[in-house]
């Protein structure tokens, strides 16, 4: 007998308990390497961008805008979930399961909207420093008119973007807000609408504010919930942003993909993209009449040319329109900034008073200085491209006059301009009307239903600078008081129920919009 055999037979005589043990115990830990290498490539796809964003059609939009933003490298989780001990992740996982449910059970509501979402120490701070000081930054904006020229203004400005720490001689600026502490009340879901604010500076000092137009009793502040406000309060869309079609023509304008030599392509593709409700065949149809429109109009226009212009609107219409998902360009409101929705005049509308007696003086209200987070915007020439001198330019403004102070300034500078006001208002002929002009400060609406339609936020109605007795033939209720019911910046869209009290032609109740059969020669003036 080979010894290989003996010690086999020996093994089976005397050990063989122990070796049912051993194969036992081999097994387990053979299986739980198996069930643990499955768990960590489980959780690592079902953390995956690819995953959260193209499993489920529902997340199109949200897959999309996601690509093309700044956090486009980083993992969806990082935001949703936050960053944790394996424990408490794979509890906070465990709660988003009712998601699947709903989805294979088509409980869901339409437009999607996050319910539940990690506070900023846990997710953006994990990455961006709060005590880092950011240098001021010039910003040019490029905006095209819808003349046939697709005219071209350049306003530049210099962001206060601030940050940093008062102890370092820094905690001013936009990022005022991180270092001192602002604690909110909202009363809708999408944080439009906040008539309470606390603030408490570093020195202990808290000051309430309480917008005059709040209804809310003290018993109703009491109950609120109070929210501290953090990085996702402004920068909501930092990840899933939806531009708005005139932004987006005006980028497409800008970089060349679509020619600027077109005449009308501005006012033509954003007509079609402004339309609400427009799904992909009524767009398609709209793309065959403008395509049919230049080749009968303008047929020196090269098929080419044309062609990638329209490759260029359908882009930005499969980003910016989803009808399956109930979702537009209109659908979340972007808080950075005023442009297109309230953004910074939430609390920044010269409505929130302090509620304290003692409080200094430029505190009494909430300011809204346009020059508080950014300069006053200029508009600069088409050659004008050297930063440092639009730099110069904008830092050499006089000291502020007094009436720039007042905290109801931005609403009543109307009523009180003088020849004074030319001094810096003014272009080369000291005429201020290019000025009051600009499109940074006139003729925005707001599409949130919530927010009444008055210019850049500010209650400034277009009869307090314009003289608006003569209006006989339009006094209609709401048209003196509301200009913009009936004719909104660039679209020209109209009011039908307002017109058809005078102007009763069945062509124009079907039509809801001037332009479809009416060409104006020039764009609308804010004056």
């Amino acid at each position: 007998m080979t010894p290989f055999k003996r010690f086999a037979e020996f093994i089976k005589e005397k050990e063989h308990v122990k070796l049912s043990k051993h194969l036992f115990i081999l097994i387990m830990l053979l299986i739980g390497l198996g069930f643990s290498a499955t768990a960590a490539i489980t959780w690592e796809v079902t953390n995956s961008s690819d995953f959260c964003g193209n499993t489920c059609h529902l997340m199109e939009p949200q897959a999309v805008s996601f690509r093309d933003s700044s956090h486009a490298e980083v993992d969806c989780t990082n935001c949703h979930l936050g960053v944790g001990l394996a424990p408490d992740m794979v509890a906070r996982k465990a709660t988003e399961l009712s998601q699947v449910y709903k989805n294979l059970a088509k409980t869901y509501e339409l437009p999607l909207r996050i319910k539940h979402l990690r506070p900023a120490q846990e997710t953006c701070e994990k990455c961006h420093w709060t005590k880092a000081f950011y240098d001021d930054k010039v910003r040019i904006k490029y905006h095209y008119s819808t003349d046939q020229d697709n005219s071209l203004s350049k306003t530049a400005l210099i962001l206060k973007i601030g940050g940093g720490t008062s102890r370092e001689g820094k905690g001013y600026g936009i990022h005022w807000h991180v270092e001192n502490k602002i604690e909110y009340i909202t009363t809708d879901e999408l944080k439009q609408d906040i008539p309470w604010i606390k603030a408490t500076n570093l020195d202990g000092e808290t000051i309430t504010y309480i917008s005059e137009e709040s209804d809310l009793t003290k018993g109703d502040i009491e109950k609120a919930e109070k929210k501290t406000m953090d990085c996702i309060d402004c920068h909501n869309r930092s990840s899933h942003y939806f531009p708005d079609p005139n932004q987006a023509l005006d980028e497409a304008l800008e970089s060349g993909a679509i020619n600027q030599n077109i005449p009308w392509v501005k006012k033509r593709f954003l007509s079609l993209l402004r339309q609400n409700a427009l799904d992909e065949v009524q767009f398609q149809q709209g793309i065959r009449e403008i395509k049919v429109y230049y080749q009968s109009e303008f047929p020196e226009i090269e098929v080419e040319e044309l062609d990638q212009a329209l490759t260029t609107l359908k882009r930005i219409y499969n980003e910016t329109a989803y009808p399956d998902a109930d979702i537009n360009w209109r659908t979340y409101p972007n808080n950075i900034g005023h442009k297109q929705f309230p953004g910074c005049f939430r609390c920044h509308d010269g409505k929130h008073v302090a509620q304290e007696e003692n409080v200094a003086p430029e505190r009494k209200v909430i300011r809204q200085d346009c020059n508080l987070c950014h300069s006053i915007p200029t508009q600069i020439s088409d050659y004008e491209t050297d930063v440092q001198k639009i730099v110069a330019k904008q830092a050499s403004s006089p000291v502020e006059p007094p009436n720039h102070l007042a905290a109801n300034w931005v609403t009543k500078h109307g009523g009180n301009s003088g020849p004074e006001c030319l001094i810096c208002h003014a272009d080369e002929t000291g005429d201020s009307k290019n000025f009051c002009e600009n499109a940074g400060c006139h003729g925005n609406q707001w599409e949130i239903p919530e927010v009444e339609r008055f210019y850049a936020g500010q209650g400034l109605y277009c009869q307090e600078c314009h003289d608006m007795t003569n209006a006989a033939s339009h006094a209609l209720p709401g048209h003196k008081m509301e200009c913009v019911s009936c004719h909104q910046e660039v679209t020209w869209e109209v009011n039908t129920d307002r017109c058809v009290r005078c102007h009763v032609e069945v062509e124009h109740i079907e039509a809801g919009n001037c332009q479809q059969c009416h060409e104006f020669k020039e764009e609308r003036k804010s004056t």
